[in-house]
C-alpha cells in the first residue's frame, strides 16, 4: 500500500534520551519507551520515506519551508553524553511538494545547503529532528537496516492553520502521486507553562491544553484542533499545534487510526507519544 502508512506525534526534550541526561526520572522512562514502541511501529511499516516535521530549524516568516539538500545530519550534546543523525534526502519528493503546494497557493520556500547537491548540500538538523529521528535510526540499526530516506519541513506560525492542514493533505497527495510509502512524524512538545520557575513561568492554561490534546487523539478528533482560540494557545506555549495541524491534514483521507498514546510532563513542558497506524 502506497501513501501514507503512519503518522506519529512524537516529543523532542532531552529528558527522555538517557545518553543524554544519564538516569532518567520514572516519568521520563515511560515516554522513552513509548518512543521505543513508536520507532518499531514505523520500522514495520517499512517506509520508503520519513517526513518530519519541526518547529525548531528555519524559521521562516509567513512561509513553510521544504528542505531539499541531499543529505541532513547533526549532533545534539547533553550534560551526560551526545547523540547524532546522519540521514539521506528524497529531493525528488521534496521538489514535487513545493511545486504541488505552490500551485495551490501555500506559501512555501524549497530550501537548500551549503552546494547544489552532493555531499556538502548538507541540512543541519536540530534537536527537533535529532530527538525523533535517533529513535527511529536506532531502532533501524538494531534490525540491521537503513534508516529510509527524509524530507524535513518547517512550519510558520503566521500561516492560517486551515493552510497548515491542506500542505498535509498535500504530503499525502505527493505520496501517491510518486509512489512513497510515507511515514510521517510531528516533532512536538506540547504546552510549556507547566512551572512557576521555568522559563515561561505557569499558567493553566498549559495543563488545559495538553488535556484537550491527549483527548482529541485518543478520539481520532484531530480535526478538533481548529477550535481552539489563539489566545488559549498562545497563553499555553505550546510548540505542537502547527505540526500537528500538518498531521492532521496528512492522514485524514486514510484509514489510520490511533493506537498509542502516552503523556508525561517531567519538566516545564508536556510530551506526547502518538501513534496512528
Amino acid at each position: 500500500m502506497l501513501g501514507i502508512v503512519f503518522g506519529c506525534i512524537a516529543p523532542h526534550g532531552d529528558e527522555i534520551v538517557s545518553e543524554l541526561v544519564g538516569e532518567l526520572d520514572e516519568e521520563s522512562k515511560i515516554l522513552a519507551d513509548a518512543m521505543e514502541t513508536l520507532a518499531y511501529r514505523l520500522l514495520l511499516k517499512e517506509p520508503d520515506v520519513i517526513v518530519i516535521a519541526t518547529p525548531h530549524n528555519l524559521r521562516i516568516y509567513e512561509h513553510i519551508g521544504i528542505i531539499a539538500t541531499s543529505y541532513a545530519s547533526g549532533i545534539w550534546i547533553g550534560e551526560n553524553g551526545a547523540i547524532s543523525v546522519e540521514a539521506t534526502c528524497d529531493r525528488d519528493f521534496a521538489h514535487c511538494l513545493y511545486n504541488r503546494s505552490k500551485n495551490v497557493g501555500i506559501p512555501v520556500v524549497l530550501v537548500n545547503f551549503g552546494t547544489s547537491e552532493g555531499k556538502y548540500s548538507n541540512m543541519p538538523l536540530d534537536w527537533g529532528t535529532i530527538i525523533p529521528l535517533w529513535f527511529v535510526a536506532k531502532k533501524y540499526s538494531e534490525q540491521g537496516a537503513e534508516l529510509p530516506k527524509i524530507v524535513m519541513v518547517t512550519p510558520s506560525r503566521e500561516i492560517p492553520w486551515d493552510s497548515l492542514v491542506r500542505f498535509g493533505e498535500i504530503i499525502y497527495e505527493v505520496s501517491k502521486e510518486i509512489n512513497r510509502k510515507v511515514a510521517f512524524i510531528a516533532s512536538a512538545d506540547q504546552g510549556h507553562a507547566h512551572d512557576p520557575e521555568g522559563p515561561y513561568g505557569y499558567d493553566e492554561a498549559s495543563k488545559e491544553y495538553d488535556k484537550y490534546v491527549l483527548e482529541i487523539v485518543r478520539n481520532n478528533r484531530l480535526d478538533r484542533l481548529l477550535e481552539l482560540d489563539p489566545h488559549f494557545v498562545e497563553r499555553a506555549k505550546p510548540d505542537s499545534l502547527w505540526q500537528m495541524l500538518i498531521l492532521y491534514g496528512a492522514i485524514r483521507k486514510t484509514d489510520l487510526r490511533n493506537t498509542l498514546a502516552v503523556y508525561g510532563c517531567p519538566t516545564y513542558y508536556g510530551m506526547l507519544v502518538a501513534v496512528f497506524e
